[in-house]
C-alpha cells in the first residue's frame, strides 16, 4: 500500500486519461443500440500491449468488433512499461480498475488473484474451447483448475540475431550465410566495420538489457539456465558459472575488436531498434516481436532476416526453455459488465476473427500450431524463417508453477530486497572497465540471489507451505528436450 500511496499523485492525470478514455476507440452513435433495443454498455480497455495502441491492429479489430456488438462501447488505453504498472497500482487503490486489464509481465497470476483483482474467464465463456488444451498451464494462466488468461501469442517464443543483408553484400558477405558462431560474428563483425562506412559489426543494448543478451551466449553453453540465470538441472542460481563468464569475455573481446557500436553502453531498448533501423550496425540480438515492430513502428525495415543466435562452437545450438503456456488478457474482478466485457473477450480470442489477421496483418506467431503450420498465412518470409527458428530450438522448461509449495516461494522472491548490484550493473562495469574484478562481483550477486531464495523458501514455510529446493531442482532436465511435467 506504501508503494500505491507514493504513485497516486503522480498518475492522477494518467488515471484521469484513463477513466475519461482517452485514445478511446468509442463511437458517439447510438443509433444502433437504440434499433436493437439493447441498452448501451461502455467496457473499458487497459492495455501495455502496442498491438493496442491507436491504429495498430487491436486496436483495429476493437473497431470491428463494435460495429457488430453497436449496444457495446470499447474505450482502448494503452500505456507502456512502468507507466502502465504505475496506473494500474493507482487505479486498483482508488477501486477504479477497468473491465480488462492486459499487464506487463510484471504483474503475474499470484499476484492478480491474491489481490483479488481479477475473476476466472471460464466462468463467463467457452475460453478452453477456443485454444490447443496445452497452452493451459496451472501457476501460469490457471490457479484450482480455473481459467484467467489465455496466449496473445504462439507460447514457443524466443530470441534472434537480426542482420542486414544488404550491409552484408556490401562488406563482401554471403547474405545467405550469416554468422553460426562467436568466431564469425567477430571476423565479419570487423569487415562490416572496415568496409562499410559509418557502421559497426554489432550493436547492443546494454542499458536495458546487457544481462538478457550476455545470456542468451550463455545459454547454448549451459541450456539448463533460464533467462534469469537459474539452473533448472542445479536448481540454484548460476550466474558465476564458467558458462557466464565466456559470455562476458566474447563481449569483451568484440568491444576490445571496435565493432561494437559505441553508443552500446547507453543504450535503451528502443534507442537500439532506432539504431539498427537506421542500419548502424549489421548484427543484433532482439525477441520474436522485432518483425512487427520493424514493419509497423520502424517504418518498414527493409534488407534484413532472422538467424539463429551464434554459439561458441559449430554445432551447438541455443535452445531456449519457456512454460508452455502464457497471458494476455483478464477480467477484472469489479467490472460491472462481465457479459458485455466476455464478449469482447470472445473477439480477441476468435480464431478466425483475430488470429488469422494477427498472423497476416502484425506478424506476430498465434497460439495456433495448425495456423503456424499453413504457409498461405504467411506475408512475411522472416516470419516464416523465425517460425521454423522457434520449432526446432524450443522447449519446454520445467514447470515450478503447478507446485503450490514452489509457486509461493517464487513469488515471495520477487518481494524481498534485490542485491545491490545486479548483472546488468556488472556487465556494463565490465565493459566500461569500471569494475576490474567483475567476476568475484559474480559470485557475490550469485550468493546474495541464492540466499535470497532461501530466504524466500523458509518464509512459504512459515506460510504452511510444504516447499524445499528439491522442488525446484530438475536433474532429469536437460534443456535440450521438453521436460515431461
Amino acid at each position: 500500500m506504501k508503494r500505491q500511496s507514493k504513485i497516486f499523485g503522480v498518475v492522477m492525470i494518467l488515471i484521469m486519461l484513463v477513466l475519461a478514455g482517452c485514445q478511446s476507440g468509442s463511437s458517439s452513435t447510438k443509433t444502433g443500440s437504440e434499433k436493437s433495443g439493447e441498452k448501451e454498455v461502455t467496457i473499458k480497455l487497459f492495455s501495455a500491449h502496442g498491438q493496442l495502441r491507436n491504429g495498430q491492429y487491436g486496436y483495429e479489430r476493437v473497431q470491428e468488433f463494435m460495429k457488430k456488438h453497436p449496444n457495446i462501447k470499447v474505450e482502448v488505453t494503452y500505456a507502456h512499461g512502468k507507466n502502465w504498472d504505475d496506473t494500474f497500482l493507482a487505479l486498483a487503490s482508488s477501486n477504479e480498475l477497468p473491465d480488462i486489464i492486459q499487464p506487463t509481465g510484471n504483474f503475474l497470476i499470484g499476484d492478480l488473484v491474491q489481490n483479488d483483482w481479477v475473476q476466472p474467464l471460464d466462468d463467463h465463456f467457452d475460453i478452453k474451447d477456443r485454444f490447443p488444451k496445452e497452452v493451459f498451464v496451472e501457476g501460469v494462466n490457471m490457479l484450482d483448475g480455473k481459467i484467467y488468461s489465455y496466449p496473445r501469442i504462439s507460447p514457443k517464443s524466443g530470441s534472434f540475431m537480426l542482420y542486414h543483408t544488404d550491409l552484408m553484400e556490401e562488406a563482401g558477405l554471403d547474405p545467405a550465410s550469416p554468422p553460426k558462431n562467436w568466431d564469425e560474428l567477430l571476423e565479419m563483425g570487423k569487415q562490416v566495420k572496415e568496409k562499410v562506412d559509418g557502421v559497426y559489426g554489432f550493436a547492443i543494448p546494454l542499458k536495458d538489457s546487457a544481462a538478457a543478451h550476455t545470456l542468451l551466449l550463455a545459454r547454448s553453453l549451459q541450456p539448463t539456465m533460464d533467462g534469469e540465470g537459474f539452473d533448472f538441472q542445479k536448481g540454484r542460481y548460476d550466474l558465476d558459472s564458467e558458462n557466464v563468464v565466456k559470455a562476458i569475455e566474447f563481449l569483451l573481446k568484440m568491444k576490445e575488436a571496435g565493432i561494437v557500436h559505441p553508443n552500446s553502453p547507453t543504450l535503451g531498448l528502443l534507442d537500439y531498434q532506432g539504431l539498427y533501423a537506421n542500419k548502424q550496425a549489421a548484427f543484433g540480438f532482439n525477441a520474436q516481436w522485432i518483425v512487427r515492430v520493424n514493419q509497423h513502428e520502424l517504418g518498414g525495415v527493409e534488407d534484413y532476416n532472422v538467424a539463429e543466435i551464434p554459439v561458441q562452437k559449430e554445432g551447438e545450438r541455443l535452445y531456449q526453455g519457456v512454460v508452455p503456456g502464457t497471458y494476455d488478457a483478464y477480467l477484472t474482478k469489479s467490472t460491472k459488465h462481465p457479459k458485455e466485457a466476455a464478449e469482447l473477450l470472445k473477439w480477441l480470442t476468435s480464431k478466425e476473427d483475430y488470429y488469422v489477421g494477427q498472423m497476416k496483418e502484425d506478424f506476430l506467431l498465434p497460439p495456433h500450431p495448425d495456423l503456424i503450420q499453413d504457409e498461405s498465412n504467411y506475408s512475411s518470409e522472416q516470419l516464416k524463417t523465425m517460425a521454423q527458428i522457434l520449432e526446432d530450438t524450443v522447449v519446454n522448461r520445467p514447470v515450478y508453477e503447478s507446485n503450490p509449495g514452489a509457486f509461493e516461494a517464487k513469488k515471495i522472491e520477487k518481494t524481498l530486497p534485490p542485491p545491490r548490484l545486479q548483472l546488468n550493473d556488472i556487465i556494463i562495469g565490465a565493459y566500461i572497465g569500471e569494475m576490474k574484478d567483475w567476476k568475484k562481483e559474480l559470485t557475490k550477486l550469485n550468493d546474495a540471489l541464492n540466499t535470497r531464495l532461501d530466504e524466500a523458501i523458509k518464509k512459504a514455510e512459515e506460510k504452511g507451505q510444504n516447499v524445499s529446493r528439491d522442488d525446484l531442482t530438475f536433474p532429469d532436465f536437460d534443456g535440450k528436450s521438453n521436460y515431461n511435467q
